[in-house]
C-alpha cells in the first residue's frame, strides 16, 4: 500500500429488514428470518439473541403475529437470501403463499464497536416484493440492551417510531428507453442521478497513454470484459449520507460536497442501508467496474484523466484544489457523463488490493484476501499523477480520511 495510514476505528455495519404497516382490523403475519452476522465477528449465540428479541418485540405490537422461522425455511434458502440481498419475486410469493405471511423480516447484527452493536432493519411487503420501510437502532451489547432495542426497532418499523417508509422514487430520465435508461434515486429526496454503463471489453492498466507516469502496480496490463451496470454520476454528498445515515462525519463541510472521512466499512454501510431503503442492491464497484467508467467505458477517448488529457479541466488536485475538496459535479464530466473520477477525494472500490493477474479477466472482483481496499481517483491533495485513470492504491478498510470518499454502483 502506497498511503500508508494510522487506523482510527473499525465500523462493522449490518443491515435488517421487516415489516410494513398493519390496515386496523387485520392481523398481519411476518415471517422473521435468521439474523445474521455478514462480517461473520459477532459471539455465537447474539444472532439468535437478536431474533427471537424482534420476534417478541414484534408479538407486543397489536395487529401483528411473528411466523417461526422453522415455517419459512423450506421455502426460501434464508441464509443466502440473508448474505446476498437476493431472491426472486417468485420466491417471495411464495413464501407468503406458504406461510400466510403478508411480511418478511430479515435482520443483520454488527459491531459499531466492543461496547455497541448496531441492528438494521427493512420490510418486504409479499405482495410487490419491494421494501417499504427500513430503521436502525445501537444497542449496547447486553442481552437486556439487546431486548430493549429490539422493542424500539419493532416500534420503528411498524409505524410507532421513526423509520424511512419507501416509495417507489426513483425516476427515469434522458433518452434511452426500457431498463437502460439512467434514472434518479430520489428516494429520502436523494437526488442520486444514476448513469447506465454498458459492458464491454478494455484494457485494465498501464496502457499507451499512461506513459512514463505508470507504477509498477500497473502492470501488467490486461483484458477485461464487463457486464453492464449502474454508477452513479458523482462521488456520494455530504446531503446523501446525511439522508441515509443521519450524521455527517466529513471535514470540509458542505452539502454538495462529496462526503469524506468514511472508512470502507462506513462505505459499506451505506449501501447496505441504501439497499435496505430502496430495495435495490447498491454496491461499491469493482476496482475494474470503477477503471472501465473512468475510462469512459465504450465511449472512451482513451484519455489520462477521466474526461481528459488536460486534468485541470475535470479534475480538483494539488495544484488547484486550494486545500479543500470542492461541490460534486464542478468541473467537466467524462465521455459517460460521470463527474471527479479523477480528483476530489479518493474513492472506495470492493476489492481487495493486490497483484494484477496476467490473464484476460471476465467481471474480476479482484484477490481473495488481503491487508488493504483498493482506493482510486487521486484527491484534492495529491498530484496529477495520482489522479490518472490506471492509478492505484489501497488502504486500511477502517481508515477514515479527509481525503477518501466513494460512490456507489448497481448491477441490472
Amino acid at each position: 500500500m502506497k498511503k500508508l495510514k494510522i487506523v482510527i476505528a473499525l465500523m462493522l455495519a449490518m443491515a435488517v429488514c421487516l415489516p410494513s404497516l398493519a390496515a386496523e382490523d387485520d392481523v398481519k403475519k411476518i415471517a422473521i428470518l435468521e439474523t445474521v452476522d455478514k462480517a461473520d465477528d459477532v459471539k455465537y449465540g447474539v444472532e439468535l439473541s437478536v431474533r427471537n428479541s424482534l420476534t417478541i418485540a414484534i408479538t407486543m405490537v397489536d395487529g401483528y403475529e411473528a411466523l417461526d422461522r422453522v415455517n419459512t425455511a423450506e421455502v426460501l434458502g434464508e441464509h443466502n437470501f440473508q448474505r446476498t440481498g437476493y431472491v426472486s419475486d417468485e420466491q417471495i410469493r411464495q413464501l407468503g403463499i406458504a406461510t400466510g405471511a403478508a411480511y418478511i423480516l430479515i435482520s443483520e447484527v454488527a459491531y459499531l464497536d466492543e461496547q455497541t452493536f448496531l441492528l438494521t432493519a427493512s420490510i418486504i411487503d409479499i405482495q410487490t416484493a419491494k421494501v417499504v420501510k427500513s430503521a436502525r437502532e445501537q444497542t449496547a451489547t447486553d442481552a437486556t440492551a439487546i431486548s430493549d432495542g429490539c422493542k424500539e426497532l419493532a416500534k420503528k418499523l411498524l409505524g410507532m417510531g421513526k423509520g424511512h417508509t419507501v416509495s417507489n422514487n426513483s425516476r427515469r430520465t434522458g433518452t434511452s428507453s426500457g431498463s437502460n435508461a439512467e434514472y434518479i434515486e430520489n428516494v429520502l429526496n436523494l437526488n442520486m442521478k444514476m448513469l447506465y454503463v454498458e459492458g464491454g471489453t478494455f484494457t485494465m492498466g498501464a496502457t499507451s497513454e499512461q506513459g512514463s507516469d505508470a507504477e509498477s502496480d500497473e502492470n501488467p496490463a490486461h483484458s477485461v470484459q464487463l457486464d453492464s451496470y449502474y454508477i452513479s454520476a458523482t462521488e456520494v454528498t455530504q446531503a446523501q449520507w446525511q439522508a441515509v445515515m443521519g450524521t455527517n462525519p466529513s471535514y470540509f463541510k458542505g452539502s454538495n460536497r462529496p462526503v469524506e472521512n468514511v472508512s470502507w466499512h462506513d462505505a459499506q454501510a451505506f449501501c447496505r442501508e441504501l439497499s435496505n431503503i430502496t430495495g435495490k442492491t447498491y454496491l461499491l464497484p469493482t476496482e475494474a467496474q470503477w477503471e472501465y467508467a473512468a475510462r469512459g467505458g465504450n465511449k472512451s477517448r482513451q484519455n489520462k484523466y477521466s474526461g481528459s488529457y488536460a486534468i485541470d479541466a475535470v479534475a480538483w488536485y494539488t495544484d488547484n484544489s486550494g486545500g479543500a475538496t470542492h461541490d460534486v459535479g464542478a468541473k467537466r464530466p467524462n465521455e459517460l457523463g460521470i463527474y471527479d473520477m479523477s480528483g476530489n477525494v479518493w474513492e472506495w472500490c470492493s476489492d481487495w488490493y493486490g497483484s494484477y493477474p496476467s490473464s484476460s479477466q471476465i467481471n474480476p472482483t479482484g484477490p481473495s484476501s488481503g491487508s488493504g481496499r483498493v482506493l482510486r481517483g487521486g484527491g484534492w491533495g495529491f498530484n496529477a499523477r495520482r489522479c490518472r485513470v490506471s492509478d492505484r492504491d489501497g488502504s486500511y478498510p477502517s481508515l477514515r480520511g479527509n481525503d477518501s470518499g466513494f460512490r456507489v454502483v448497481l448491477v441490472p
